[in-house]
C-alpha cells in the first residue's frame, strides 16, 4: 500500500470512510471479540462543580472516539489531568503537574496508588518501552524545543548519573560514539531494561555491570513508586501529549508501521492517562470516587487489554 497516496485519497473521498490496513485488522479483532473493547470506564458520581463538569465533558468527548481512536481518548484524559491537577501546582505548568502529582497521589492513598503503579509498570507493552527509549535517546542529540525539554525532564526524573549511564549504554555505539542512528538491537535492550525498571522488581542477572546506576540487581537502584509514577507521567504521557499537540507525528494508525501492536501501545497509554486523571479528580474531591475504586478500574482494564491483545507483544517490530 502506498500510504502517502492513500492519505490523499482518504481526504478526497470524504465523507466515504476509508480504513487503512491496521484499522481493518483492528476491526477484525473487534469482530472476533463479539463487540467487546479493551477499555471500560469507571463509574463516577454526580457533581455540579463547574471544573468537574468541564472535566467530565472532556472524558465523554474522548469516549466518543473509541474503540478506533484511543489516541483521542488519551488527549482528552490528559486535558483532565491538566485541568484538575493544575489547582495544586499553580504557576508551574504541566511540567510541575507531572513531576508533583505522584507524591500528591501517594500521600493521599499510598497503598492503592502503589498497587496501581505496580500494575501499570508490570504490564507496559514492549512497544511502548521502545517508543520511550527511542525518544529519550534521540532527545539527547536533537536541538528542538520538545527534545530539550524531554532531556531536562529525563535528567530530573532519573538523576544525572543514571541518565548519563543510560545514554552511554543505549544511545552510543561500542566505541562510545554517536552514530546518528540508534540500532534496533540497542533499542530492544533498552526497552527490556525499562520494562524491568518500571516493574519495580530487582534484576536477576548476576554478571558484573559496568554501569553502577543501571545495576538493578541491587536494591538501592530499584526505583520507588514515586519515581516510576513520575517516569510514566513525565517521560511517557507528557511527551506523547507534546508531540500530538504540536503536530509532530503522523496519525498513528495510518502509516506503514501501523499494526495491532500499535493499538495495544496506545490503549495502554490511554489507560495510564485516564487512571491519572481519575486520581486528579479524586484529589479535588470530585465524583465521590475512591482510590480503591481506581485500583479496581486499573485491574479490570489491564485484564481486558491482556485478553484482547493476547500474543501481540511477542514481537519486536516497529515503534509506538
Amino acid at each position: 500500500m502506498d500510504f502517502k497516496k492513500e492519505r490523499v485519497n482518504c481526504h478526497n473521498k470524504y465523507p466515504e470512510l476509508v480504513q487503512f490496513k491496521a484499522e481493518r485488522k483492528f476491526r477484525e479483532k473487534l469482530d472476533g471479540a463479539n463487540g467487546s473493547i479493551p477499555f471500560e470506564p469507571m463509574q463516577i458520581g454526580y457533581g455540579d462543580d463547574s471544573v468537574y463538569q468541564k472535566c467530565v465533558g472532556h472524558l465523554i468527548d474522548g469516549l466518543e472516539f473509541l474503540p478506533y481512536r484511543p489516541d483521542y481518548m488519551f488527549d482528552h484524559s490528559f486535558k483532565v489531568i491538566d485541568e484538575a491537577a493544575g489547582y495544586f501546582f499553580s504557576g508551574k505548568g504541566i511540567k510541575g503537574i507531572v513531576q508533583g502529582l505522584p507524591a500528591k497521589l501517594l500521600n493521599h492513598s499510598r497503598a492503592d496508588w502503589e498497587g496501581i503503579v505496580d500494575l501499570l509498570g508490570k504490564n507496559i507493552p514492549l512497544m511502548t518501552c521502545r517508543f520511550l527509549v527511542k525518544r529519550i535517546c534521540e532527545a539527547h542529540f536533537l536541538t528542538d524545543g520538545n527534545s530539550k525539554q524531554l532531556k531536562d525532564r529525563a535528567i530530573s526524573c532519573l538523576g544525572a548519573q543514571f541518565y548519563d549511564e543510560f545514554i552511554k549504554r543505549f544511545a552510543l555505539d561500542d566505541s562510545g560514539q554517536a552514530t546518528g542512528r540508534i540500532s534496533s538491537e540497542r533499542i530492544n535492550k533498552a526497552a527490556s531494561f525499562v520494562k524491568l525498571y518500571l516493574s519495580g522488581k530487582k534484576g536477576s542477572k548476576k554478571s558484573k555491570s559496568s554501569y553502577k546506576c543501571l545495576d538493578i540487581t541491587k536494591e538501592v537502584n530499584v526505583p520507588t513508586h514515586n519515581k516510576r509514577m513520575e517516569f510514566l507521567l513525565s517521560l511517557l504521557l507528557f511527551n506523547m501529549r507534546n508531540e500530538r499537540a504540536h503536530g509532530a507525528v503522523l496519525s498513528p494508525f495510518r502509516t506503514s508501521k501501523s499494526s495491532i501492536e500499535r493499538y495495544q501501545s496506545y490503549y495502554f497509554a490511554m489507560l495510564c492517562s485516564y487512571i491519572f486523571c481519575l486520581g486528579a479528580l479524586d484529589l479535588r474531591g470530585f465524583g465521590n470516587m475512591l482510590a480503591s475504586s481506581i485500583l479496581i478500574c486499573t485491574e479490570n482494564n489491564i485484564k481486558l487489554q491482556a485478553s484482547f491483545f493476547k500474543g501481540c507483544d511477542r514481537t519486536n517490530r516497529g515503534h509506538a
